[in-house]
């Protein structure tokens, strides 16, 4: 059970967030939401500022974990900054209402490669 303590974090934390961000949590898990956070993203990305684009990228996939595109842009920020065995992880996880995705497919193959080449390189 939460204690006065717990529950006032709750309350702050209720209020700093604005109203999007409540609707949004409100809502979640849906198809319609996150793509609002995914083109942020992809601006981020041809900024080259991957870490920030992380945060968009993980909150798109929060809100819609259907959006299989979500991952791949995730995966490819993670890839970019050289954290390929996370980003491997992330476009393993397969999902039943996925289609087969060409995009997805070649970033893993890259990201296949460059675990080979790293395990080569460091025995």
């Amino acid at each position: 059970m939460l204690g006065k303590r717990d529950m006032a974090k709750g309350e702050k934390n209720r209020k700093e967030m604005d109203g999007d961000e409540r609707r949004e949590n409100a809502l979640r898990p849906s198809r319609y939401l996150g793509y609002n956070h995914d083109g942020l993203g992809m601006f981020l990305v041809s900024r080259e500022a991957y870490e920030i684009a992380i945060h968009c990228f993980r909150r798109a996939v929060w809100l819609n974990p259907f959006e299989s595109a979500f991952k791949t842009h995730l995966a490819l920020c993670l890839y970019k900054l050289g954290r390929y065995a996370e980003a491997a992880e992330l476009l393993s996880k397969r999902t039943d209402n996925e289609k087969d995705n060409k995009d997805k497919q070649m970033l893993l193959d890259l990201i296949e490669r460059k675990l080979k080449n790293n395990q080569r390189n460091h025995p």
